[in-house]
This record gives structure tokens, C-alpha cells and sequence, in this order.
């Protein structure tokens, strides 16, 4: 990218760049070092240094938005200075399949920060911390069998730049996740070497949908997908009751058994001993979830009817699981 590029020269106490202000070049340090600062509740907090190699600026250049910190100078510094027409030069070189995937990271690394910087609460750190490791590890992790292995290091300068918190913070919050049965942490030579290791990265994804969902109250979050939030405390019994009671009930050309919504009622108020609202509950909250389906008519019972799956229920049944081991994780990293 240097060549790319022209050098810039900037004393101490010189700003580079301004934080909130329109961004059309990236930097990249030849020398000197220069400090990363941002305005958090009114007080401006240094979030960190950098020095020769490192590369600052360039979100603004993937997003075209203003600037999420200040840098300023604290040393003589010479900067390979990289525009926006050089950039999109360097950009056009690449894959046009490819491309995508940075303002892909992009978008979903502001969107973290913009939640971090309303409340800087520990619940949407842990949150924006594990989406941060979650796409870095698409895009920069080398696979290890079912997970991915990331430098902590780079995460931590990464999170530093992008959610605006400073170091230790950051650095607990990936501790503290690889104590878990998600992630665990592996010695290098140096300190600088130690590797952040993803146990599996489809199971790291699932927590974070659970986080979503859990913390979905808080302006901000996105909607939740009522994968593991609308499953009432009844939820396990009534998946139970419909996995033994499909035997007994006319299926589909698709193999999905269908029960007849009045037959469901009685006989579950009957064997389960719940009243009429709890076995109506249930059911809205297994249909909010997607694991069955509740239909006007059924022509193979002539009646309004509960429309399902036995491996859809079966699959509901460990998502239930896996939600009770989720909120244990959670619980742990929450107290910290």
C-alpha cells in the first residue's frame, strides 16, 4: 500500500486527523508515533499509541463516514499518506467478489461502536468484543479444525481503533471469554504472540445470537430472532408431549405431523396439568421461534391444527439446551 502513497511529516501536538470530521486518506506510520484519542461522556480518553507499521484512518475510506477518533502526533512522524483516489485504485485491484466483504466489515464494526459509545455498559462490550472477534475470524483467521485462531494483540489494537475503548477493558472482556468453554488462549514465545483461539466458530456465532436476543431491550440492538428468547420455561414440556404424541397423528406428503389444535388443548391440559392459556402460550412461543407452524385448516383434521416436524422438535429441544449452557456463559462473563 506504501507505494501506493505519499509521506506526510507532522510535528508533536500536531493533529493528523479529527475525530467526527469527513475522512478521505488512510495512514500508515514510517516512524514517529502518534496517540489515538476519542471524547467519551464529555472527557477526552486516550485509547492508545502507535507506532512505525501500523495503519490508522482507513474505515473512513471502506465507508466514506466522518472519523471515529483523533490522532495526534507525540513524536516527530513521517506518514505514507494514502487518498481516497489511491485507495479505490488498490480496491479496483481486487476481486470484484471480494470487495464486498470490506464495507461488509465495515458497516458491522460502526455499528458495534455506535453501541458502545451510547451506554459503555459491560453487557454491550462483551456484545460489540465477541461480533469483532466473530468477523475478524471470517476474514483474517487461520482455521483450526472447527474453530479459528486469531493474534490477541491485533484484536485488541483492532477493538481499540474501532469500538473506542481502551486497552484493559477490551483485553478482560477476551479474557474472560477464553475461560469459557467458547475460546482459550494460547502462549507465544512473547506476550505479543499469544493467539485467541475460537473453540467452534458456528457455536461462537449462535452466542452471539443469544446475546442479541438477551440484550435486545437495550436501544440500538437489533430485533431479536426469538431463537432462544420467546422459549417460555413450559417450552421443554410441550416439545416433549408433541414428540411423543406425533406417533399417533396423521402426517404429509412431507413427513410433518399435524394435530389437531383442540385435541392438542384437551389432552395437554389433561396429562400436563396446565391450564388452557399455558398450552396456547407454548405454542405461539415454539411458532415465534420457528420450530412448528400453526395453520387456519388442515385438511388431515378437518380443523385448525399444530403443523410439525419431529426433527424440527428435536432440534428446539437442544436449542433449549443450549440456551440454558449460553445464559450460564453469560452469567459468568456478566459477574467477570
Amino acid at each position: 500500500m506504501a507505494e501506493q502513497s505519499k509521506d506526510g511529516k507532522y510535528e508533536p501536538g500536531q493533529i493528523i486527523l479529527r475525530e467526527n470530521t469527513p475522512g478521505d486518506s488512510a495512514y500508515i506510520i514510517l516512524s514517529g508515533k502518534v496517540e489515538i484519542s476519542k471524547i467519551i461522556e464529555g472527557q477526552r480518553v486516550v485509547l492508545d499509541r502507535l507506532g512505525p507499521g501500523s495503519i490508522f484512518g482507513e474505515m473512513s475510506l471502506l465507508d466514506g463516514r466522518p472519523r471515529s477518533a483523533t490522532v495526534t502526533a507525540v513524536e516527530p512522524s513521517r506518514l505514507s499518506v494514502v487518498t481516497s483516489a489511491r485507495f479505490q485504485a488498490i480496491l479496483n485491484s481486487i476481486p470484484k467478489e471480494v470487495r464486498p466483504l470490506f464495507s461488509s466489515l465495515s458497516e458491522r464494526l460502526r455499528h458495534t461502536s455506535r453501541m458502545v459509545s451510547v451506554l459503555g455498559q459491560r453487557e454491550r462490550l462483551l456484545y460489540s468484543t465477541s461480533v469483532l472477534l466473530h468477523t475478524l475470524s471470517a476474514l483474517k483467521g487461520i482455521p483450526r479444525g472447527r474453530g479459528v485462531a486469531l493474534r490477541k494483540r491485533d484484536v485488541i489494537l483492532e477493538a481499540i481503533r474501532v469500538l473506542a475503548v481502551v486497552h484493559e477493558k477490551v483485553e478482560e472482556v477476551i479474557d474472560s471469554l477464553a475461560e469459557t468453554e467458547l475460546a482459550n488462549l494460547e502462549s507465544g514465545e512473547v506476550a505479543e504472540d499469544e493467539v485467541f483461539v475460537i473453540a467452534d466458530s458456528e457455536q461462537f456465532g449462535a452466542f452471539i445470537d443469544f446475546l442479541s436476543e438477551k440484550l435486545s431491550h437495550i436501544p440500538g440492538f437489533p430485533l431479536p430472532s426469538h431463537k432462544y428468547s420467546v422459549l417460555s420455561e413450559k417450552a421443554q414440556e410441550a416439545l416433549f408431549f408433541l414428540k411423543n404424541a406425533s406417533g399417533n397423528l396423521p402426517r404429509d406428503e412431507n413427513g410433518r405431523s399435524h394435530y389437531d389444535f383442540d385435541r392438542y388443548v384437551k389432552e395437554s391440559v389433561a396429562n400436563l396439568g396446565w391450564g388452557v392459556k399455558d398450552a396456547i402460550l407454548s405454542l405461539q412461543n415454539l411458532a415465534a421461534s420457528g420450530h412448528l407452524e400453526l395453520v387456519k385448516f388442515s385438511g388431515l383434521v378437518q380443523n385448525k391444527a399444530i403443523v410439525y416436524n419431529v426433527k424440527d422438535v428435536s432440534q428446539a429441544q437442544m436449542i433449549l439446551l443450549q440456551a440454558d449452557e449460553f445464559e450460564r456463559i453469560y452469567r459468568k462473563l456478566i459477574k467477570g
